[in-house]
């Protein structure tokens, strides 16, 4: 319970303290019937390129709680519509034992990468847009109790007003604990619903 605490609250200071010198930040909020994944995002003033620090959480019905920070890079590829990002991503968190008796503890830092097709750039200009993200660690690169870290999703935005936007998405997320033959793993394929507030 201390650690949601401590999560939630650096979480919230990261967020409010970033805005204050951002120069548009995104704020992303995602469930469906087990899970709630909050989010937000900003570009950093002053820069030729999109540099884009973010965080997040997710909280899954008791079986996991897994925070985020990231950074990336991003910049427009061969038309304005498409966009493509590559970064790191660092995971901590938590996830349950299959016994019940306590829980792993995660953590990792992987790559990042972040594709985006945005249909109003193009010749369409249809209200919607396709974001893609990939990330991973490595054994090398995995901490505590973690072996492996794998996480995609995909989500369609339709933007209904110009600082709104409706979402439906699927992620995958694939966690490894443990080097042996009993390894535990925690694999979670979802489908949501959400919204994104534009500032």
């Amino acid at each position: 319970m201390l650690i949601k605490k401590i999560v939630f609250v650096c979480l919230l200071f990261f967020f409010f303290t970033t805005n204050a010198f951002c120069e548009m930040a995104g704020l992303e909020l995602n469930v469906n019937t087990s899970d709630v994944e909050g989010k937000f995002e900003f570009i950093l003033p002053h820069y030729d390129m999109n540099i884009m620090p973010g965080a997040g959480i997710l909280y899954s019905d008791d079986r996991y709680l897994i925070s985020n920070v990231n950074l990336s890079v991003r910049d427009q590829v061969f038309m304005p519509a498409l966009s493509l990002g590559l970064g790191f991503k660092g995971i901590f968190g938590t996830a349950e034992k299959p016994d019940n008796n306590g829980d792993y503890d995660a953590g990792a830092l992987g790559f990042l990468l972040v594709g985006e097709y945005d249909f109003r750039k193009d010749f369409t200009t249809v209200p919607i847009s396709l974001v893609a993200m990939l990330s991973g660690a490595p054994d090398p690169l995995c901490l505590m109790d973690t072996d492996r870290f794998f996480d995609f999703s995909f989500t369609v935005y339709g933007h209904i007003i110009k600082n709104a936007s409706v979402l439906a998405g699927y992620r995958h997320l694939n966690f490894r604990f443990g080097e042996n033959a009993d390894e535990k793993k925690v694999i979670d394929n979802a489908v949501y619903i959400g919204c994104k507030l534009h500032f």
